[in-house]
This record gives C-alpha cells, sequence and structure tokens, in this order.
C-alpha cells in the first residue's frame, strides 16, 4: 500500500494538489469536527460552551509544542528527502516520535492540577467553572496521545503521503462525533464525554499509524532510523518560531476570552467561543493546504530549484487567498443565521453576529500569511518566521485586546483582531518582498551536495 508521490514530479499544479488536497480534507475535517462538537455542548446551554471555550486556550498552548516539533521534523525530512537521504530522514522522524512522549508528559501532569487556579484566573464563574473542568482534565489525561497523533500526521505529510494522512484524520474525526453524542447525551457525561470522545479518537488514529510504520508504507522506513538527540537542535530552530507562533496564539485567545468576559460577561464569552471555532473552521483548511504544499517546497529548497520554488509559492497564493475571501463573505453575510446553529439565546446571537462580521478581514490575510509562513520555514528563516508568526496573534493583538475595550467595549474585542491582521498583512509584504528578490541567489547553492541546510 505505497501511496507517497514523486515529489520531483515537474507538473506543479498537480503535485501540489496531489500533496496538499488530502492535506486540506483532513484538517476540514478537523474543523468540521470542533464545529459539530460546539454544535453538542452548545446544545447542553451557552454555559458549557463558555467553559469549554474557556480552557480550550490551554491546550492550544500544549498544542504549540506538538506544531513546533511537527513542522521542525517535516522541513527537516523533505529537505533530507530532497537530498536523496532517505536514512537521514528516518533518523529525523524517529527522533522527533522519541522526544514527543516525555513532552507530553511533563505537560499533562501540570495542567491537570493547575486547570482549577487557571480557570478561576480568567474570571470563570461556578456555571463555567465546572463543565470547563470536567473537559479539561479529561482532555489532559490523553494529551500525550494527541501530541503523538500530531507528529505521525507530519510525518505523513511530509513524505508526500498526506492521502494516508487524510484517511486517518477523517476516520477518527468520524469516530470523534460518533462518540460524542453517546457520551454527551447518552451516558450523561456532559462536557466530559466530548473530551473522553476526543481522548480514544487519537488512540484509534494512533492504531493507524502503528500499522503505517509496521508495513512500512512510507517513503521513510521510521522503524530503521536511530534516535539522535543532536537532531532536536535544527528540528528545534525550524519548529520553535512555529510553536512560538502557536504559542502566543493562545495567550492571545486567553486574554481574547478574559476580555470578553470582563465587557461581554457571559453571553459575550459565549459569543467569542462561537466565533473562535468559526475561524478555526474557515483557517483550517487553508492551513491543510500549506502543510501539504509545504513539502514540495521545502524538497524543492533542498534539490536546490529556484524556480520551482516560485512556481509552487505563486499557486498556493492563487489557490488560499479567494478561498478564504470567499469564506469570509459567507460569515459576513450569513452572520445571525450561522451563530444560531449553535444557541438560540438571543443575546449570545446579537454578539456572535457582530463578531464573525468584524472578523471579514482576517481570513485572507491570515491566508498571505500562512503561506509566507511556509517559505519562510522552508527556507529555515527562523528569525524572519518568528516576527511575522508572531505579529496578528501576539505582539500586536496584545495592546490592541488590552486598549479597544476601554475605548469600544465588547465591540473592541471583536475589531482586535481585524486591525492586528491588517497591520500584519503591511509587515508580512515587505518580508515577502525581500525574501521573493533573494531566492535566485540563495535556493541554487543547495544544488552543492557538500551543503547542507540544517
Amino acid at each position: 500500500m505505497k501511496t507517497a508521490v514523486d515529489m520531483n514530479d515537474p507538473r506543479i499544479v498537480r503535485l501540489v494538489l496531489t500533496v496538499a488536497l488530502p492535506a486540506v480534507a483532513g484538517l476540514a475535517a478537523n474543523a468540521g469536527h470542533h464545529a459539530v462538537n460546539a454544535l453538542f455542548l452548545g446544545a447542553l446551554g451557552p454555559e458549557v460552551l463558555g467553559g469549554v471555550g474557556l480552557v480550550m486556550p490551554l491546550f492550544l498552548l500544549v498544542g504549540a509544542a506538538g506544531q513546533g516539533l511537527g513542522i521542525g521534523l517535516a522541513t527537516l525530512l523533505a529537505r533530507r528527502l530532497g537530498e536523496g537521504d532517505r536514512a537521514g530522514a528516518a533518523f529525523v522522524a524517529m527522533t522527533a516520535l522519541a522526544a514527543t512522549v516525555p513532552l507530553g508528559v511533563a505537560l499533562s501532569v501540570p495542567i491537570y492540577l493547575g486547570l482549577p487556579a487557571f480557570a478561576g484566573a480568567l474570571g470563570a464563574g461556578e456555571a463555567l467553572l465546572a463543565p470547563g473542568l470536567d473537559y479539561g482534565r479529561l482532555l489532559a489525561i490523553g494529551l500525550t496521545l494527541g501530541l503523538l497523533q500530531v507528529v505521525c500526521d507530519f510525518i505523513a505529510i511530509a513524505e508526500g503521503n498526506s492521502r494516508f494522512s487524510m484517511i486517518v484524520l477523517i476516520a477518527s474525526f468520524a469516530l470523534n462525533i460518533v462518540l460524542d453524542p453517546i457520551f454527551i447525551f447518552a451516558f450523561g457525561l456532559g462536557a466530559a464525554g466530548a473530551a473522553l470522545a476526543t481522548v480514544l479518537s487519537a488512540a484509534a488514529a494512533l492504531c493507524c499509524y502503528a500499522v503505517y510504520f509496521l508495513r512500512r508504507w512510507g517513503a521513510v522506513d521510521v522503524l530503521n532510523g536511530n534516535i539522535r538527540w543532536s537532531l532536536l537542535g535544527p528540528i528545534g530552530k525550524i519548529g520553535v518560531p512555529a510553536a512560538a507562533t502557536t504559542l502566543v496564539t493562545g495567550i492571545g485567545l486567553l486574554l481574547l476570552m478574559r476580555e470578553a468576559a470582563v465587557h461581554g460577561g457571559d453571553a459575550g464569552v459565549a459569543a467569542t467561543a462561537i466565533a473562535v471555532r468559526l475561524m478555526t473552521l474557515g483557517q483550517l483548511p487553508v492551513l491543510g493546504f500549506c502543510l501539504g504544499a509545504q513539502s514540495v517546497v521545502s524538497h524543492a529548497f533542498g534539490a536546490g530549484d529556484a524556480v520551482r520554488l516560485k512556481r509552487v509559492i505563486r499557486f498556493m497564493l492563487a489557490v488560499t487567498v479567494p478561498a478564504a475571501l470567499f469564506y469570509a463573505a459567507l460569515l459576513f453575510v450569513a452572520a445571525e443565521p450561522v451563530a444560531r446553529l449553535f444557541t438560540d439565546d438571543p443575546a449570545v446571537v446579537r454578539e456572535a453576529g457582530a463578531w464573525l462580521r468584524a472578523l471579514f478581514p482576517v481570513f485572507p490575510l491570515a491566508a498571505f500569511q500562512s503561506v509566507l509562513l511556509v517559505l519562510l520555514q522552508s527556507r529555515g528563516r527562523a528569525g524572519l518566521s518568528a516576527l511575522v508568526g508572531l505579529a496578528p496573534q501576539g505582539y500586536l493583538l496584545i495592546p490592541l485586546l488590552l486598549l479597544l475595550p476601554l475605548w469600544a467595549g465588547f465591540a473592541g474585542v471583536s475589531a482586535a483582531p481585524a486591525l492586528a491582521a491588517l497591520l500584519a498583512a503591511v509587515l508580512g509584504l515587505f518580508v515577502a518582498r525581500h525574501e521573493w528578490s533573494t531566492i535566485p541567489r540563495i535556493a541554487p547553492q543547495l544544488a552543492n551536495p557538500s551543503i547542507r541546510p540544517s
């Protein structure tokens, strides 16, 4: 069942679509799962949806570690394959997998113990605190399984097997959606049932990857790779900026939920939770396309093919920006009907509708940024990657979240992400122009096999 594609295929559009569309489908299923999960939780009442929304940013902070490790290993693995070094690629994959287990355990224990203090610090009342703790504690127990699934997904995508990653993701999320109503309603577990369904679905996905590695369906023989802890350095050089981006995004969301609670009360928290779910629904497919195409970009960089690299980046922009713009327009036009899918509370629907309209510029600008980050990460530009990645959810968003609500109240909370995305796009244009002009001078140097990118 060999499913890897030829990463040297001269048909760029066909190659990128072959690699990226399965990743899109997989992460679209992920986004759909988050939306459906929110529908089930919303049926329990806006306080349950709000309580889960309060603790979710904490797990986004944890996800930063998995994403950083995954992007670092995927970029390095694809480079090794581009250089024809399959043994080196196997070392990268095995080292990343070995590092994931202690990382997950080290994160899950303090999260489990610290959840009450964390939720209390956000100003959660008893109505929000109870479901938040029920959900968060179970999710913390299964945290290591989730991180391992993320790393396995990145390995498959990086070696050109995004189709297998898609199948596993869709199957695991379908299982999650089936288990949700059983655990939430039939067994009466409430928010804890949603978390239990997520943990069991991750365990099922890891069983699929165990078969994948044992039967050597991929281009890289992972099980014959040695653990080389020295590889964590180059993996971290690429992955830390990506992890920092997700980490700061989590901090930004924490502040977002806190400001929503201060300026909008429980209705504001529930409305913000709905908006965050729909942001995820729109951005994950774009992220999936970029993650799938990143293997092609990194492979071209490893092979020293500047022309091919530029063609891939142009095609990525031509696909992601219009798709994101379409989704933004859809939410803008149908904001209130979409919000009513999650709750029938008039106050929450009203606030969520205003939230969704304020997000209109975020999606296309975030798509541009995602493509730019792929270019920077594939070239090992750690500093610029951090500068661009941390802007819209970090050093631009956080000051705006602290200032705008003082002037505009709850409306300022929803306006902050849009203004931060606009300012980040201006910065990104300057960085993109510089990087684009340097590609012909840098990439051909890699054609010399004596020069190996870190």
